[in-house]
C-alpha cells in the first residue's frame, strides 16, 4: 500500500455570478489538483467536506486520493494494484467515518472492490463465484454510513449480478426479477443508503435497461421512467439514492433527459433547457432533495447543474472549463449542505476537481 499526504493546495477561488448566486447567497467555485496528475477526478464528498475520488500520474497509471475540507490531500494505492498505464485504483464513494470505498485492477487486469478506513486499513472485496477474466471481476460503488458496499460482479458465464458486502463483510449477491440471463446483461447496484436500501438498473434479454431498489428485506422494486425508450440500450439508468429512498438518474429514448422519484413512486422528468442531443444526465442527491449533474449543449460541451427540491434549475460552468466537444464541467457528488464536488476538463482535454460551496 502507498499513502502520500500533501498540504493545503493553493486553490483558484471563483465567485461564480451565473445562474446560482441568488440575493445574498453566497456561491464560490474551488479547484484543485493532485500534484503532478495528468487529471485529478473529484467522485464523491461527505457531510464533513471530505472528496474521494482518483488521479492519474504521468505513466497514465489511476490512483486514489482523499482530500479533507481543509484542502489537504492523501493519495493512496489499494494492495496489489497495477503499475501499468490504463489501470490502477478507482476511489468512488466515501462516508461520514471518512471510509472509502472503490475498484483496483491488479496486474492481470483483473477487478476487485476495496474498502479503506480512515485510519489506512484495506478490506478487499471479492464477490464469490466471480470469474477471473481481463476487464471483469468485482466492482465496488457505493458505500453508506453504517460501511455497508453495494456495485456488481461478472459471473463465469460474463453475466452481471449486484452486491451487497455488509460491515461485517458477509457478501450477499442479488438479481433484478427480470433481468437478462445473457452475456453482458444482468443486474447493476449502484447506490446505497443508510437504511441498507440499493439503487441501480438492470439489462433485461432485450438488452433493454430498467430501474430497480432493492429493500433490506430483500424485496426488488423495478421501475421505468415514464417515456423511456424499450429498444436495444435504451431505458432507464438509476444513478443516485437518497436517505428519503428518492431516486435520479436518466433515461433514453432517441435523447436523454433527467428523472426523479420518490419513494412513493411519483416520477418527474426534467431537461435543462440549452441541452442538446446529449441531454441531461443526473449524478446524485442529498437529503433535502437537491439534485446534481450535467448537461451538454447544442456545441456538445457540458455544463453543471443543481436542482432544488422544488425544481428550480441553476446551471455552472467552472472557469477555464473546455467549450467544444466532450469538454466541459462534471459534477459528480452533492452533500446535505448542498456542495458539489467533481471534475472539469479544459481545453487541453485535461481533468480538474472542483468544489462549488453555495
Amino acid at each position: 500500500m502507498f499513502i502520500k499526504r500533501y498540504a493545503a493546495l493553493s486553490f483558484a477561488l471563483i465567485a461564480w455570478g451565473a445562474g446560482l448566486s441568488a440575493g445574498d447567497r453566497s456561491v464560490a467555485i474551488t479547484t484543485f489538483d493532485v500534484p503532478g496528475a495528468l487529471g485529478t477526478f473529484g467522485s464523491s464528498i461527505n457531510q464533513a467536506g471530505t472528496i474521494a475520488g482518483y488521479w492519474v500520474d504521468s505513466g497514465k497509471v489511476y490512483h486514489g486520493f482523499v482530500r479533507t475540507s481543509g484542502g489537504t490531500i492523501t493519495t493512496f494505492d489499494a494492495p496489489g494494484a497495477a503499475t501499468t498505464a490504463g489501470l490502477g485504483t478507482l476511489a468512488y464513494s466515501v462516508n461520514m467515518a471518512g471510509t472509502v470505498t472503490g475498484t483496483y485492477a491488479d496486474s492481470s487486469n483483473i477487478y476487485h472492490g476495496f474498502a479503506l478506513s480512515s485510519s489506512g486499513v484495506f478490506t478487499i472485496i471479492n464477490a464469490p463465484g466471480t470469474i477471473s477474466a481481463p476487464g471483469k471481476n468485482t466492482f465496488a460503488r457505493s458505500i453508506n454510513d453504517a460501511g455497508a458496499v453495494t456495485g456488481y460482479y461478472q459471473d463465469t458465464n460474463a453475466i452481471t449480478h449486484g452486491f451487497l458486502s455488509a460491515a461485517d463483510g458477509t457478501i450477499t449477491s442479488f438479481d433484478a426479477p427480470n433481468a437478462g440471463a445473457g452475456e453482458s446483461q444482468g443486474t447493476y447496484g449502484i447506490s446505497i443508503d443508510d437504511a441498507g436500501v440499493v439503487a441501480g438498473y438492470y439489462a433485461d434479454e432485450f438488452f433493454v435497461y430498467h430501474g430497480f431498489q432493492l429493500a433490506a428485506s430483500g424485496t426488488v422494486t423495478e421501475f421505468d421512467a415514464p417515456g423511456a425508450g424499450k429498444g436495444p440500450d435504451q431505458g432507464t439508468y438509476a444513478s443516485a439514492m437518497n436517505a428519503s429512498g428518492t431516486v435520479v438518474g436518466n433515461y433514453t429514448n432517441g435523447g436523454t433527459q433527467g428523472f426523479v422519484l420518490t419513494a412513493g413512486g411519483a416520477s418527474t422528468s426534467f431537461n435543462i433547457a440549452g441541452a442538446g442531443s446529449l441531454g441531461t444526465s443526473p449524478t446524485a442527491i442529498n437529503s433535502g432533495g437537491a439534485v446534481t449533474g450535467f448537461y451538454g449543449l447544442k456545441s456538445a460541451a457540458y455544463q453543471g447543474f443543481v436542482r432544488s427540491a422544488k425544481g428550480v434549475i441553476a446551471t455552472f460552468q467552472v472557469s477555464g472549463a473546455g467549450t467544444t466537444s466532450y469538454l466541459g464541467t462534471f459534477p459528480c457528488s452533492i452533500n446535505q449542505a448542498g456542495v458539489v464536488t467533481g471534475y472539469y476538463t479544459d481545453a487541453k482535454g485535461k481533468a480538474h476537481g472542483f468544489v462549488l460551496t453555495q
